[in-house]
């Protein structure tokens, strides 16, 4: 029956281009695992990425892996499981499985692959003989508790800081080591930023809150995760070629790395500090020796207006055929050459993100964005021929009210009024689409003592988002399930005794509400709980350089609306990065 999966995978490889297949003779094969579909793992540039660092090695071959489509998942069950995209093999033949984790959501699907390929679940029983599992990925350095009893090693930080020493750390240990345990003492005392879990004593109170967590060995008790110096390396850009993506045939490639703004909720600006910027200069080179004359180029950073070179790298890809997007977009930092680059580009929808609709709010979770500024960018797009707009709102943040809701209604009838006026005179009336999330409270921020908001609210405020702007012509209201926030907010905040939960959900098919029923785990104490000031977190072992002061010090701000000016790199040492 494997036949079928072999043929889906041999037909998505016939459609690539820049796929790497290397012979496996004397190479140490390595399982490289997304835990989603091919076209979202083939939509992620950190997966690829890796994929190509870990084939540019000459003693590694590296092949890559997905959960299989909804339609194969019945013979992945009932074969050999999931199979690599370049040779068809299963995960027991490889001798490293390492799985590439962006997103919370996605742990249960890790736990479901390691079952459809007949491992041994648990990292502490796992045999001598089977592959050495491994995970990084940014959700792993946020909080990587609730699926640590199944790995047996996670490296947590950016990829180019750990893959060669990992990787030799390995091969040193192959003739050193006797035990599966001595391998993981040899990797974490050779490798900065490895982090073996079996390796660790983790002890609670009565209470369920955490009072221990201790190395049971002679190894670095904090994990540090090093920033990497962008000075001398190669810039992140799509090896491989697909139509099977979000970004069709589209060569992604990353301008810069981590965003000093400051903004509360994102725990992006935080783990990736300090803020740093690809040369325009080499971006430029590097997009145009990736994608030919006429090609679709999308560029890619937490905020791509905030590069200092962005004019000068739109003109010049502009002036050399490219077709151009970006990731995201500052209200307060657009300019009409980018803009018209993009529209010159044929884009026909820009995105951006006031967060919330009050400008009390947007203080509360420093996003320091005016109304006037946020008018002034949604003119100016559409002033440069981009008719569409979406505007991404979350909800449930920290101090929200009615009133707070209310002016997200308010200011999107004003965008919306701009958005006629302009478009009636170039006589072309855009769409205005809401993008509505719920907050979820992320480790590492200043908002990681507080609680998920309550679901039976934010159902009730979507309704209320819904009906205000359901008569206003051409704007569409897209929200998130709030349930589904609420299992990342209890992934995000989690320890291990969420692991035999993550199992049952895989055995039952990913049905949460009965697998919380069957397990001794009371959710509620994860997602609703705030947390005081000096409790020790599940997270606190992973050192990124910000300093819990700092992040509690900004909570304090939040509460009473004072912002922050955006951090200086090597110029300021507030948070504790530099």
């Amino acid at each position: 029956m494997s036949w079928q999966l072999q043929r889906r995978l041999r037909q998505w490889l016939a459609d690539e281009t820049g796929t790497i297949i290397k012979d496996w003779g004397g190479k140490i094969p390595i399982a490289l695992v997304y835990p989603n579909r091919y076209f979202l793992g083939m939509s992620n540039l950190g997966f690829q990425t890796v994929y190509q660092r870990l084939n540019r090695l000459p003693n590694v071959v590296c092949e890559r892996v997905f959960l299989p489509e909804s339609e194969d998942m019945a013979v992945a069950s009932s074969g050999t499981g999931p199979l690599s995209m370049e040779t068809q093999r299963p995960l027991a033949d490889f001798q490293i499985v390492a799985f590439s984790v962006g997103f919370e959501n996605d742990y249960a699907n890790l736990v479901h692959l390691l079952q459809l390929a007949k491992l041994t679940l648990q990292g502490s029983r796992r045999h001598q003989h089977e592959p050495l599992v491994v995970a990084g990925g940014v959700a792993t350095f946020l909080n990587p508790e609730p699926i640590a009893p199944f790995i047996d090693i996670f490296l947590l930080g950016e990829a180019e800081n750990l893959l060669e020493d990992f990787i030799e750390a390995w091969q040193q240990a192959q003739d050193d080591v006797a035990s599966r345990e001595e391998l993981l003492i040899h990797i974490s005392q050779n490798v900065p930023s490895a982090y073996a879990p079996s390796l660790f004593r983790v002890e609670t109170d009565s209470n369920g809150l955490l009072t221990a967590f201790e190395p049971k060995v002679d190894i670095p008790r904090r994990i540090e995760v090093r920033a990497t110096n962008f000075e001398g390396e190669d810039l992140a850009a799509s090896p491989i070629l697909t139509p099977h993506t979000e970004f069709a045939n589209t060569v992604l490639v990353e301008i810069g790395r981590g965003c000093g703004r400051g903004c509360r909720f994102c725990a992006a600006g935080f783990v990736y500090r300090p803020v740093r910027h690809h040369e325009g200069k080499k971006v430029v080179r590097t997009a145009l020796e990736r994608s030919p004359s006429g090609g679709k180029v999308g560029l890619l950073s937490a905020a791509v207006s905030d590069h200092p070179d962005i004019d000068t790298i739109c003109l010049q890809m502009r002036q050399a055929g490219a077709q151009l997007s970006v990731s995201s977009l500052r209200a307060d930092s657009l300019s009409h050459s980018m803009l018209q680059a993009l529209h010159e580009s044929g884009l026909r929808t820009v995105a951006l993100a006031p967060e919330a609709g009050s400008e009390r709010l947007r203080q509360v979770i420093n996003k320091n964005l005016t109304e006037a500024q946020i008018l002034d960018a949604a003119t100016a797009v559409v002033s440069a021929g981009i008719p569409n707009l979406r505007l991404y709102f979350m909800i449930g943040l920290p101090t929200e009210t009615e009133e707070d809701l209310a002016a997200i209604i308010r200011l999107v009838k004003r965008i919306k009024h701009e958005q006629l006026v302009i478009g009636r005179g170039q006589k072309h009336l855009g769409t205005l689409t809401l993008s509505v999330n719920s907050f979820v409270p992320k480790p590492f921020t200043p908002f990681q003592w507080v609680p998920f908001c309550d679901l039976s609210l934010l159902k009730n405020r979507i309704k209320k988002l819904k009906r205000g702007l359901g008569g206003v012509a051409n704007v569409r209201v897209h929200a998130d399930v709030p349930r589904w926030a609420y299992m990342q907010a209890l992934l995000a905040r989690g320890d291990r005794k969420l692991a035999p939960l993550l199992e049952k959900v895989s055995k039952k098919s990913g049905n949460w509400t009965q697998a919380i029923k069957t397990v001794n785990v009371n959710p509620e104490f994860y997602v609703y709980r705030e947390r005081h000031q000096e409790e020790l977190f599940p997270w606190d072992f992973i050192d990124h350089g910000v300093k819990k002061d700092y992040l509690w010090h900004e909570y304090q701000q939040a509460l009473v609306g004072a912002t922050t000016e955006p951090c200086e790199p090597e110029v300021c040492e507030r948070c504790g990065v530099c």
